[in-house]
């Protein structure tokens, strides 16, 4: 039997330039793990900011939609008027606790459907006749943990 012969130069690889390349490997996938745990974290603060900006949205549209004089637009503390945007803010605890100068208008520990069991507040607070006559500021919060977002608009009684 005849054997075999490399060609010249040609050696294959030794043990040290194979753990030198499993080496780089190593290192090379544990970036890469780093980033995907990066990416998880910000999809999971994505989707609570997209389920808060939902929740201030449709209630929002809901306060739109009802009378001028309904029970859910009544400015009940006229003295925060002019500090609507933090007049119901307390992150001090992390979750959005009451603060001392809300129009008590608040739903705590909701879910992205504004039902019971979730780690969302939604809060909003009424300013009449501001910024004219005849007009309400509605500013909505909603909070979980550390973050909130906001939304407002001005609501007007109908055109006699």
């Amino acid at each position: 039997m005849k054997k075999l012969q490399q060609p010249k130069g040609s050696r294959g690889f030794t043990l040290i330039e194979l753990m030198i390349s499993v080496c780089i490997m190593a290192i090379a996938f544990a970036g890469l793990a780093t980033m995907q745990i990066a990416c998880i974290n910000g999809n999971a603060i994505a989707s609570n900011l997209t389920t808060a900006i939902t929740l201030a949205q449709d209630t929002m549209e809901e306060l739109v939609g009802l009378n001028y004089n309904d029970t859910d637009l009544v400015d009940s503390n006229a003295g925060n008027n002019n500090f609507l945007s933090t007049a119901i803010l307390d992150l001090n605890g992390g979750v959005g606790t009451p603060a001392t100068q809300d129009d008590g208008h608040r739903e705590q520990n909701i879910d992205a459907q504004g039902n019971a069991g979730g780690i969302y507040t939604r809060t909003w607070n009424v300013a009449d006749d501001q910024p004219v006559s005849g007009r309400k500021t509605v500013v909505i919060h909603v909070l979980w943990q550390t973050h909130q977002v906001s939304v407002s608009s001005i609501v007007g009684a109908p055109f006699s």
